[in-house]
C-alpha cells in the first residue's frame, strides 16, 4: 500500500501484511521520525500476486528500517562470512533487530531513509570498497542524527577500545577481529558507555538553552 507522510511528503510503500485490516494503526517515518496515521477508511490494498512487485518498491523505498515489534534496529556492514552470522548472532542477543548487508549501495540507502542506533562496519566491507564510502557518509551527517548512532569498527589490525584507533577512524568504537568471540559483551558496554555519555550531553545542553 502506498502511503504520503504528510510531515514530509515522503512517499512509501508498505507491505499489506505490516498493516492491520481491523483497526487504525500508526507508524514512525523513517525519514522524518514523525507518527505517520493509517486509517482503515483509507486502506487500499493491492491485488493477490502483486507482493513481488511490493517486496521491490520497498527496498528502493528504504521501507525495510521501520521499527520492528518495538525494537531497535542495527544494520551489520559485512560481507557474507561465517563471522558475519555470528555477529548478527551477538546483536540479536541484545535485543536488536538486524539487517545485514555486503553491499555499499545497499547500506547507503539503508542509512538514507533511517537512523540506525548501532551500525557495525567491517574494515573490509564490499571487498574493501567500503569503509571509506561508509565513513565519508557518517562525517557528513548532521550532528544532531551523528550522535544517535553507535557506529563500531572491526578490524583486524586495530586494538579492542583503543580510543585513538577510534578517533582516526571516525568511529564510536573499535573491536579488533580476534575478539569476535566476546563481542556481545563488548558491544553492550558500548551502548551504555554512548547512551551515557550523549544523556549527559544532551543534558547540559538543554541547560545552556542550546537543545
Amino acid at each position: 500500500m502506498n502511503i504520503t507522510c504528510p510531515h514530509c511528503k515522503t512517499r512509501l510503500n508498505i507491505p499489506d501484511h505490516k498493516i492491520p485490516r481491523d483497526k487504525d494503526s500508526s507508524f514512525k517515518c523513517p525519514k522524518c521520525h514523525d507518527k505517520v496515521q493509517v486509517l482503515v477508511s483509507q486502506l487500499n490494498f493491492s491485488v493477490p500476486g502483486s507482493q513481488k512487485n511490493e517486496d521491490a518498491k520497498n527496498e528502493s523505498m528504504g521501507t525495510e528500517g521501520l521499527p520492528v515489534q518495538g525494537r531497535e534496529q542495527a544494520l551489520v556492514c559485512m560481507d557474507d562470512s561465517p563471522e558475519r552470522a555470528k555477529l548478527v548472532a551477538a546483536v540479536q542477543a541484545l535485543g536488536f533487530y538486524v539487517e545485514a548487508t555486503g553491499s555499499t549501495s545497499s547500506a547507503l540507502k539503508k542509512m538514507a531513509y533511517h537512523v540506525y542506533p548501532l551500525v557495525l562496519l567491517n574494515e573490509s566491507f564490499d571487498q574493501n570498497k567500503g569503509f571509506k564510502a561508509m565513513s565519508t557518509h557518517m562525517n557528513e551527517l548532521d550532528m544532531s542524527l551523528r550522535r544517535r548512532i553507535c557506529l563500531v569498527l572491526f578490524s583486524d589490525r586495530l586494538p579492542t577500545g583503543d580510543p585513538m584507533s577510534a578517533l582516526h577512524s571516525s568511529v564510536n568504537y573499535i573491536v579488533e577481529a580476534d575478539s569476535l568471540d566476546h563481542v556481545e559483551e563488548i558491544l553492550s558496554s558500548t551502548l551504555a558507555e554512548h547512551q551515557n555519555f550523549y544523556t549527559v550531553y544532551n543534558d547540559s545542553m538543554r541547560a545552556a538553552g542550546k537543545a
